[in-house]
């Protein structure tokens, strides 16, 4: 009898462990990358004039009584300002850069376009200005879909290269195994003419081109070149940065965002991660447009020799402001270490897009914990290009965080925003003891995938900035509190979330979060 039963369950056990075999087989095998060249950077801080660093604050609120955006901006026409001026080089790394508006058209201001006619016309004018684009093949659709003016700026002479995502390292842990392998079926000579049929909706744009199903594979492997830099060269103003969280893209024109504008001898090392950057993504000649492989080699050399030329003489004074260069995993470093270093007295203020990464969020209350005052204005999460989103995962975090609020100095308010993003990923610290204040902004937001070396990131930290300080508290205090009528935030009861659906969508939080199988 026991024969006969175990012969009965013998074929399909044995079928099950086959299949579960040849299930896990990619997971087990996958090797995971090692991030390339020009990553994970955090430099020594370099002393610079104060009149060298500047914030700029890109800030959308709303008017209740006329139920309208009331929208100021410094961000964009400071990099159009730079481009011009610049009679050396131009060099220009951003993520999203586009004219698609999602899924409701939703425009305030067609960055993209603009853009690209400013480098173009500054190649026209000037043809010894070197100018090299890098940008993320998001905006090309993982394919060969990007917008014309790429192609028109290709044509002007500027090359204009896509970052390798190949070789960054997976985030999404149980995707990436199985597409590797089945990428190389659906581009093979059998099945690549109808992998490559455009036959699918475009996640992007509403009445969109179709896409093909190898477009949309490698979209779920959620893999970016995030940064959002502008380098630029000129004889009178030597070398200038512009490192934030702007994305040209048109359906981002109504963000609320920041960033840090820095000259001199402080941007060196970051043209020199760019340049790395770009250089070993020219290794495939379908990253480039028109096949520029050699003149994208022979610009990004002509600009580091140019650099070199820009960098100021000088002795530095010893209470000039210090600004380091932060990237990938150097990011999260860097915050979990300034806010382990957050105590009693201390004030913080945090503004952000996405809060998630777990060091960060254990740092945050630690600090809390220990008598810092921390107060954070976050995105709700509800809204992308036109898309309803669910509240993952800041609703969460601001959740956990709210805990410690009855015996503790913690607060969150929620950024009142009706249709745009407050993608802002920004943080100050004032110390009681009278330090230096240290601040932080750039493309990263405050998530595995973008600080956990996976992405492509870059931020800056300064210390000692008196002005950049005084300028992004002044800021954070007014939209706290609504100070000028209009509004900026609000209360956290406004998006506060609890009970049943707290505890599911906490669930998804933690596994995307984990697994990297979520946008954020």
């Amino acid at each position: 009898m026991k024969a006969l039963i175990l012969g009965k369950w013998t074929y399909p056990a044995v079928a099950v462990l086959v299949a579960a075999v040849i299930i896990l087989l990619p997971l087990m095998l996958h090797r995971q990358r090692s991030l390339p060249g020009g990553t994970d950077i955090a430099t020594d801080p370099v002393p610079v004039p104060p009149a060298s660093v500047r914030l700029l604050i890109d800030d959308t609120s709303w008017d209740e009584a006329e139920g309208r955006r009331v929208i100021r901006q410094e961000i964009f026409d400071e990099m159009l300002a730079m481009i011009h001026r610049a009679d050396s080089f131009v060099l220009v790394d951003l993520f999203l850069w586009n004219p698609w508006t999602g899924a409701f058209p939703d425009r305030h201001r067609e960055l993209s376009t603009e853009l690209a006619e400013a480098l173009i016309r500054k190649k026209r004018t000037d043809r010894d200005v070197d100018i090299l684009v890098l940008s993320d093949p998001i905006n090309r659709i993982y394919g060969a879909d990007e917008p014309s003016f790429f192609k028109d700026m290709a044509k002007a002479g500027i090359p204009v290269v896509f970052t390798d995502l190949s070789l960054l390292p997976d985030s999404n842990r149980f995707y990436a195994p199985y597409w590797s392998i089945l990428e190389r079926i659906l581009d093979s000579e059998s099945v690549g003419p109808w992998a490559r049929e455009p036959r699918l909706t475009n996640p992007f744009e509403r009445g969109g081109e179709r896409i093909s199903l190898l477009q949309f594979g490698r979209l779920l492997l959620f893999k970016a070149n995030h940064r959002k830099v502008l380098i630029t060269g000129s004889s009178e103003h030597g070398l200038e940065m512009l490192m934030g969280s702007l994305n040209p893209a048109d359906g981002s024109s109504a963000h609320s965002n920041m960033a840090l504008h820095v000259s001199g001898k402080a941007v060196l090392e970051a043209l020199y991660s760019e340049l790395e950057v770009l250089r070993w993504s020219l290794g495939r000649k379908l990253n480039v447009i028109v096949g520029a492989t050699g003149a994208a080699s022979f610009k990004a050399g002509s600009i580091q020799r140019r650099s070199l030329t820009l960098v100021p003489e000088g002795d530095s004074g010893e209470d000039w402001p210090r600004v380091q260069l932060l990237t990938e995993g150097s990011i999260a470093t860097a915050v979990v270490e300034l806010l382990s270093g957050a105590g009693k007295g201390d004030e913080v203020r945090i503004a952000l897009f996405y809060l998630s990464d777990r060091r960060v969020v254990q740092a945050i209350k630690g600090a809390v914990r220990r008598g810092a005052s921390v107060r954070l204005v976050l995105d709700a999460n509800r809204d992308a290009f036109g898309m309803r989103k669910v509240g993952v995962p800041n609703r969460q975090v601001a959740a956990e965080l709210m805990e410690l609020s009855g015996q503790h100095s913690v607060a969150v308010r929620w950024a009142d925003t009706h249709g745009e993003q407050f993608h802002t990923k920004s943080m100050s610290i004032t110390y009681a003891d009278g330090r230096p204040g240290a601040f932080t902004t750039g493309s990263a937001n405050w998530t595995r995938r973008n600080i956990a070396n996976l992405n492509l990131e870059a931020n800056l930290l300064v210390t000692g900035a008196d002005s950049v300080m005084r300028d992004f508290n002044a800021y954070f205090d007014r939209i706290w509190d609504n100070a000028d009528g209009l509004s900026h935030t609000l209360p956290y009861g406004a998006w506060q979330e609890k009970g049943l659906r707290l505890a599911v969508k906490g669930l998804l939080y933690r596994w995307q979060e984990w697994s990297g199988m979520g946008t954020f």
